[in-house]
Protein backbone atom coordinates (compact mmCIF):
# COMPACT_ATOMS: atom_id res chain seq x y z
CA UNK A 1 0.00 0.00 0.00
CA UNK A 2 1.48 3.42 -1.17
CA UNK A 3 2.66 6.07 1.52
CA UNK A 4 0.06 8.28 -0.48
CA UNK A 5 -3.15 5.82 0.62
CA UNK A 6 -5.78 8.68 1.62
CA UNK A 7 -9.37 8.87 1.89
CA UNK A 8 -12.03 11.51 1.45
CA UNK A 9 -14.37 11.85 4.79
CA UNK A 10 -17.25 14.51 5.11
CA UNK A 11 -17.78 15.35 8.74
CA UNK A 12 -20.79 16.64 9.77
CA UNK A 13 -20.57 17.35 14.27
CA UNK A 14 -21.81 19.23 17.03
CA UNK A 15 -19.00 18.95 18.94
CA UNK A 16 -17.38 22.62 19.85
CA UNK A 17 -14.03 23.27 19.69
CA UNK A 18 -11.46 23.40 22.93
CA UNK A 19 -8.88 26.43 23.18
CA UNK A 20 -6.23 24.22 21.34
CA UNK A 21 -8.47 23.77 17.79
CA UNK A 22 -9.59 20.19 18.46
CA UNK A 23 -13.22 18.84 18.04
CA UNK A 24 -13.61 17.99 21.58
CA UNK A 25 -16.47 16.75 24.48
CA UNK A 26 -18.79 19.97 25.08
CA UNK A 27 -21.92 19.72 22.71
CA UNK A 28 -22.30 22.73 20.37
CA UNK A 29 -25.52 24.42 19.48
CA UNK A 30 -24.66 24.37 15.77
CA UNK A 31 -23.24 22.08 13.32
CA UNK A 32 -19.67 22.27 12.01
CA UNK A 33 -19.29 20.72 8.33
CA UNK A 34 -15.76 19.40 7.52
CA UNK A 35 -14.68 18.20 3.79
CA UNK A 36 -11.61 16.11 5.61
CA UNK A 37 -8.77 13.81 3.83
CA UNK A 38 -7.59 11.44 5.83
CA UNK A 39 -4.02 9.74 5.31
CA UNK A 40 -3.57 5.57 6.05
CA UNK A 41 -0.49 4.74 6.60
CA UNK A 42 1.22 2.18 4.74
CA UNK A 43 1.55 -0.35 7.46
CA UNK A 44 -2.23 -0.51 7.85
CA UNK A 45 -3.19 -4.21 7.98
CA UNK A 46 -6.78 -5.11 7.04
CA UNK A 47 -8.93 -5.26 10.06
CA UNK A 48 -6.57 -3.49 12.24
CA UNK A 49 -7.82 -0.59 14.64
CA UNK A 50 -6.41 3.18 13.43
CA UNK A 51 -3.56 4.17 15.14
CA UNK A 52 -3.47 7.50 16.18
CA UNK A 53 -1.15 10.05 17.72
CA UNK A 54 -0.95 13.54 19.25
CA UNK A 55 2.43 13.63 17.04
CA UNK A 56 1.73 11.42 14.23
CA UNK A 57 4.04 9.78 12.09
CA UNK A 58 2.12 9.34 8.75
CA UNK A 59 4.46 5.76 8.10
CA UNK A 60 2.75 4.69 11.00
CA UNK A 61 -0.68 6.59 12.62
CA UNK A 62 -3.63 7.66 10.81
CA UNK A 63 -3.57 11.46 9.99
CA UNK A 64 -5.85 14.16 8.96
CA UNK A 65 -4.05 15.28 6.01
CA UNK A 66 -6.66 18.22 5.03
CA UNK A 67 -9.66 19.71 6.51
CA UNK A 68 -11.64 22.27 4.93
CA UNK A 69 -14.54 24.45 6.47
CA UNK A 70 -17.70 24.07 4.69
CA UNK A 71 -20.04 27.27 5.88
CA UNK A 72 -23.55 25.61 5.85
CA UNK A 73 -25.51 22.64 5.32
CA UNK A 74 -27.00 23.45 2.16
CA UNK A 75 -23.32 23.99 1.23
CA UNK A 76 -22.22 20.70 2.53
CA UNK A 77 -24.65 19.04 0.72
CA UNK A 78 -23.91 20.67 -2.79
CA UNK A 79 -20.22 19.48 -2.02
CA UNK A 80 -21.47 16.00 -1.33
CA UNK A 81 -23.37 15.87 -4.18
CA UNK A 82 -19.86 17.41 -6.13
CA UNK A 83 -18.18 14.41 -4.48
CA UNK A 84 -20.21 11.75 -6.63
CA UNK A 85 -19.87 13.82 -10.38
CA UNK A 86 -18.40 12.03 -12.72
CA UNK A 87 -18.86 8.71 -10.59
CA UNK A 88 -20.46 5.27 -12.40
CA UNK A 89 -24.04 5.07 -11.72
CA UNK A 90 -23.80 2.18 -9.17
CA UNK A 91 -21.25 4.13 -7.15
CA UNK A 92 -23.54 6.93 -6.60
CA UNK A 93 -24.07 6.05 -2.76
CA UNK A 94 -23.63 8.26 0.34
CA UNK A 95 -22.90 6.75 3.04
CA UNK A 96 -23.45 8.14 6.86
CA UNK A 97 -21.89 6.51 9.58
CA UNK A 98 -22.84 7.56 13.34
CA UNK A 99 -20.38 6.01 15.54
CA UNK A 100 -21.18 4.89 19.35
CA UNK A 101 -20.47 5.43 23.06
CA UNK A 102 -16.91 6.09 23.95
CA UNK A 103 -15.58 7.78 20.68
CA UNK A 104 -13.71 10.95 20.41
CA UNK A 105 -13.87 12.84 17.06
CA UNK A 106 -10.34 11.11 16.30
CA UNK A 107 -12.12 7.84 16.92
CA UNK A 108 -15.06 7.97 14.73
CA UNK A 109 -13.06 9.93 11.64
CA UNK A 110 -10.69 7.40 11.46
CA UNK A 111 -12.94 4.64 12.19
CA UNK A 112 -14.82 5.34 9.06
CA UNK A 113 -11.55 5.87 7.16
CA UNK A 114 -10.54 2.29 8.06
CA UNK A 115 -13.86 0.95 6.73
CA UNK A 116 -14.04 2.77 3.56
CA UNK A 117 -10.66 1.52 2.94
CA UNK A 118 -11.08 -1.89 4.04
CA UNK A 119 -14.51 -2.89 2.24
CA UNK A 120 -13.55 -0.98 -0.04
CA UNK A 121 -16.38 1.21 -0.09
CA UNK A 122 -17.85 3.05 -3.14
CA UNK A 123 -19.79 6.29 -3.18
CA UNK A 124 -19.24 9.42 -0.78
CA UNK A 125 -18.90 8.65 3.10
CA UNK A 126 -19.96 11.29 5.98
CA UNK A 127 -19.13 10.87 9.30
CA UNK A 128 -21.43 12.50 11.63
CA UNK A 129 -19.91 13.31 14.50
CA UNK A 130 -22.20 13.69 17.58
CA UNK A 131 -20.60 14.74 20.99
CA UNK A 132 -19.50 11.46 22.98
CA UNK A 133 -17.14 11.81 25.89
CA UNK A 134 -14.73 9.30 24.51
CA UNK A 135 -14.72 8.70 28.52
CA UNK A 136 -15.43 4.97 29.26
CA UNK A 137 -17.39 6.66 32.55
CA UNK A 138 -19.09 8.74 30.40
CA UNK A 139 -21.64 6.73 29.30
CA UNK A 140 -24.67 9.42 30.78
CA UNK A 141 -22.98 11.74 29.04
CA UNK A 142 -23.33 10.05 26.03
CA UNK A 143 -26.81 8.86 26.35
CA UNK A 144 -27.98 12.64 26.58
CA UNK A 145 -25.64 13.27 23.89
CA UNK A 146 -27.06 10.90 21.35
CA UNK A 147 -30.94 12.79 22.57
CA UNK A 148 -29.54 16.04 22.16
CA UNK A 149 -28.19 15.05 18.12
CA UNK A 150 -31.53 13.96 16.70
CA UNK A 151 -32.34 17.23 15.20
CA UNK A 152 -29.46 17.49 14.12
CA UNK A 153 -28.89 14.27 12.52
CA UNK A 154 -32.70 14.58 10.73
CA UNK A 155 -31.12 18.14 9.11
CA UNK A 156 -28.41 16.37 8.05
CA UNK A 157 -30.52 13.45 6.65
CA UNK A 158 -32.82 15.60 5.31
CA UNK A 159 -30.47 18.05 3.14
CA UNK A 160 -28.57 14.84 1.87
CA UNK A 161 -31.20 13.09 0.14
CA UNK A 162 -31.21 16.19 -2.00
CA UNK A 163 -27.37 14.73 -2.80
CA UNK A 164 -27.19 13.71 -6.49
CA UNK A 165 -26.85 10.31 -4.50
CA UNK A 166 -29.20 7.30 -6.36
CA UNK A 167 -28.91 5.42 -2.92
CA UNK A 168 -28.66 6.92 1.03
CA UNK A 169 -27.08 4.07 3.45
CA UNK A 170 -27.00 4.78 7.05
CA UNK A 171 -25.03 2.98 9.38
CA UNK A 172 -25.13 3.11 12.80
CA UNK A 173 -22.69 1.28 15.40
CA UNK A 174 -23.30 0.82 19.25
CA UNK A 175 -25.51 4.04 20.68
CA UNK A 176 -25.32 5.85 17.56
CA UNK A 177 -27.94 2.93 16.42
CA UNK A 178 -30.03 4.46 19.39
CA UNK A 179 -29.56 8.12 17.94
CA UNK A 180 -30.60 6.63 14.62
CA UNK A 181 -33.77 4.82 15.28
CA UNK A 182 -34.54 8.37 17.82
CA UNK A 183 -34.38 10.37 14.91
CA UNK A 184 -36.22 7.95 12.54
CA UNK A 185 -39.34 8.24 14.77
CA UNK A 186 -38.83 11.93 15.01
CA UNK A 187 -39.21 11.97 11.26
CA UNK A 188 -41.68 9.39 10.62
CA UNK A 189 -44.12 11.23 12.99
CA UNK A 190 -43.89 14.31 11.25
CA UNK A 191 -43.74 12.95 7.62
CA UNK A 192 -44.94 9.19 7.59
CA UNK A 193 -43.05 7.06 4.82
CA UNK A 194 -40.64 9.02 4.65
CA UNK A 195 -37.74 6.62 5.90
CA UNK A 196 -38.66 4.10 3.29
CA UNK A 197 -38.83 6.60 0.75
CA UNK A 198 -35.61 8.27 1.29
CA UNK A 199 -32.91 6.00 3.04
CA UNK A 200 -32.13 2.99 0.85
CA UNK A 201 -30.34 0.31 3.31
CA UNK A 202 -30.29 0.67 7.17
CA UNK A 203 -27.27 -1.74 8.93
CA UNK A 204 -27.28 -1.43 12.86
CA UNK A 205 -23.95 -2.97 13.88
CA UNK A 206 -23.62 -3.95 17.67
CA UNK A 207 -26.90 -2.03 18.70
CA UNK A 208 -26.67 -0.43 22.34
CA UNK A 209 -30.46 -0.47 23.34
CA UNK A 210 -32.84 -2.68 24.41
CA UNK A 211 -34.98 -4.65 22.49
CA UNK A 212 -38.37 -3.06 23.41
CA UNK A 213 -37.00 0.56 22.78
CA UNK A 214 -36.17 -0.46 19.51
CA UNK A 215 -39.54 -1.82 18.79
CA UNK A 216 -41.11 1.38 20.69
CA UNK A 217 -38.94 3.73 18.04
CA UNK A 218 -40.12 1.82 15.28
CA UNK A 219 -43.89 2.12 15.94
CA UNK A 220 -44.24 4.75 13.47
CA UNK A 221 -42.06 3.94 11.29
CA UNK A 222 -44.38 2.72 8.70
CA UNK A 223 -42.08 1.37 6.27
CA UNK A 224 -38.34 -0.11 6.86
CA UNK A 225 -35.77 0.22 4.50
CA UNK A 226 -35.84 -2.66 1.75
CA UNK A 227 -32.71 -3.40 3.08
CA UNK A 228 -31.96 -3.58 6.75
CA UNK A 229 -30.01 -5.65 8.84
CA UNK A 230 -28.76 -6.38 12.53
CA UNK A 231 -25.36 -7.20 13.30
CA UNK A 232 -25.05 -8.78 16.36
CA UNK A 233 -22.89 -11.60 18.95
CA UNK A 234 -23.64 -13.19 21.73
CA UNK A 235 -19.86 -12.66 22.42
CA UNK A 236 -19.92 -9.05 22.61
CA UNK A 237 -18.15 -7.92 26.16
CA UNK A 238 -19.04 -3.83 25.73
CA UNK A 239 -22.82 -5.00 25.44
CA UNK A 240 -22.52 -7.46 28.44
CA UNK A 241 -21.19 -5.00 30.53
CA UNK A 242 -24.05 -2.20 28.87
CA UNK A 243 -26.60 -4.92 30.15
CA UNK A 244 -25.09 -4.84 33.69
CA UNK A 245 -24.90 -1.18 33.69
CA UNK A 246 -29.14 -0.45 32.56
CA UNK A 247 -30.10 -3.46 34.02
CA UNK A 248 -31.46 -5.09 31.10
CA UNK A 249 -31.65 -8.60 30.35
CA UNK A 250 -29.83 -8.32 26.42
CA UNK A 251 -29.30 -5.63 23.84
CA UNK A 252 -30.30 -5.07 20.37
CA UNK A 253 -26.90 -6.17 19.42
CA UNK A 254 -26.87 -9.50 21.62
CA UNK A 255 -29.89 -11.19 19.72
CA UNK A 256 -29.55 -14.06 17.63
CA UNK A 257 -33.43 -15.31 18.22
CA UNK A 258 -35.77 -13.38 15.26
CA UNK A 259 -38.73 -14.36 17.27
CA UNK A 260 -39.08 -10.79 18.52
CA UNK A 261 -38.56 -8.98 15.42
CA UNK A 262 -41.44 -11.16 13.08
CA UNK A 263 -43.08 -8.51 12.22
CA UNK A 264 -39.90 -6.23 10.68
CA UNK A 265 -38.27 -7.16 7.60
CA UNK A 266 -34.60 -7.42 8.46
CA UNK A 267 -32.06 -9.86 8.94
CA UNK A 268 -30.38 -10.36 11.90
CA UNK A 269 -26.75 -10.88 11.25
CA UNK A 270 -24.98 -13.45 13.90
CA UNK A 271 -21.54 -12.89 13.82
CA UNK A 272 -20.57 -14.69 17.41
CA UNK A 273 -17.94 -16.85 15.78
CA UNK A 274 -15.89 -14.41 14.60
CA UNK A 275 -15.18 -13.48 18.17
CA UNK A 276 -11.64 -13.27 19.53
CA UNK A 277 -10.79 -13.92 23.23
CA UNK A 278 -8.49 -11.33 23.19
CA UNK A 279 -11.20 -8.24 22.39
CA UNK A 280 -14.00 -6.75 23.31
CA UNK A 281 -15.62 -8.05 20.44
CA UNK A 282 -18.06 -4.85 19.97
CA UNK A 283 -16.66 -3.61 16.44
CA UNK A 284 -15.93 -7.20 15.07
CA UNK A 285 -17.61 -6.47 11.96
CA UNK A 286 -14.48 -3.90 11.53
CA UNK A 287 -11.85 -5.72 12.71
CA UNK A 288 -11.92 -9.24 11.84
CA UNK A 289 -10.08 -9.95 8.54
CA UNK A 290 -12.25 -13.26 8.25
CA UNK A 291 -15.40 -11.29 8.40
CA UNK A 292 -14.19 -8.24 6.65
CA UNK A 293 -12.96 -10.51 3.54
CA UNK A 294 -16.54 -12.29 3.45
CA UNK A 295 -18.65 -9.31 3.63
CA UNK A 296 -16.19 -7.95 0.65
CA UNK A 297 -17.39 -10.16 -1.92
CA UNK A 298 -20.87 -8.33 -2.03
CA UNK A 299 -20.67 -6.33 -5.43
CA UNK A 300 -22.39 -3.44 -3.18
CA UNK A 301 -23.83 -2.48 0.35
CA UNK A 302 -27.29 -2.97 -1.26
CA UNK A 303 -26.65 -6.31 -2.62
CA UNK A 304 -25.32 -7.43 0.85
CA UNK A 305 -28.19 -6.10 2.42
CA UNK A 306 -31.25 -7.06 0.26
CA UNK A 307 -33.61 -8.99 2.35
CA UNK A 308 -35.85 -9.86 0.09
CA UNK A 309 -33.13 -11.65 -1.95
CA UNK A 310 -30.38 -12.31 0.63
CA UNK A 311 -28.72 -14.86 -1.91
CA UNK A 312 -25.40 -13.42 -0.73
CA UNK A 313 -25.69 -13.71 2.62
CA UNK A 314 -27.33 -17.48 2.44
CA UNK A 315 -24.24 -18.40 0.26
CA UNK A 316 -22.27 -18.05 3.47
CA UNK A 317 -24.80 -19.09 6.53
CA UNK A 318 -23.99 -22.05 8.59
CA UNK A 319 -27.65 -21.51 10.21
CA UNK A 320 -30.60 -19.80 8.61
CA UNK A 321 -33.70 -19.75 11.01
CA UNK A 322 -37.19 -17.84 9.71
CA UNK A 323 -39.79 -16.01 11.87
CA UNK A 324 -42.55 -14.41 9.82
CA UNK A 325 -40.85 -11.37 8.09
CA UNK A 326 -36.93 -11.72 10.01
CA UNK A 327 -34.69 -13.90 9.14
CA UNK A 328 -31.26 -14.72 11.41
CA UNK A 329 -28.28 -16.11 9.41
CA UNK A 330 -25.81 -17.13 11.59
CA UNK A 331 -22.05 -17.50 9.52
CA UNK A 332 -19.05 -20.16 10.59
CA UNK A 333 -15.59 -18.26 11.32
CA UNK A 334 -12.33 -19.12 10.58
CA UNK A 335 -11.77 -22.55 11.06
CA UNK A 336 -15.66 -23.35 11.29
CA UNK A 337 -15.78 -20.88 14.35
CA UNK A 338 -13.86 -19.53 17.62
Amino acid sequence: MSSTNTRQIFVVTNRKRNEDGYLAATRNSEMTFLDTTVSIPPNHVTGDAPQFHARPDPQKHFVIAKETLIPTLPDFARAVSGSLSGTRRQDREVTVFVHGFYNTYQDSLFRIAQLQNDFDMPGTVVNFGWTSAGSPLGYAHDRESALYSRDDLERTLRALTKSKSDRLLLVGHSLGTFLITETLRQIELKEPGWTARNIGALALISPDMPVDLFLRNLEPVKSLPKSTVILTSTEDNALRLSSRINRSSQRLGQLTNPDVLADLPVIVFDVSEFSESNSSNHMTFAESPALISLLRDARNFEELLAPDDPNFLLRQAERVRVSNEAIAIQVSGPSGGS
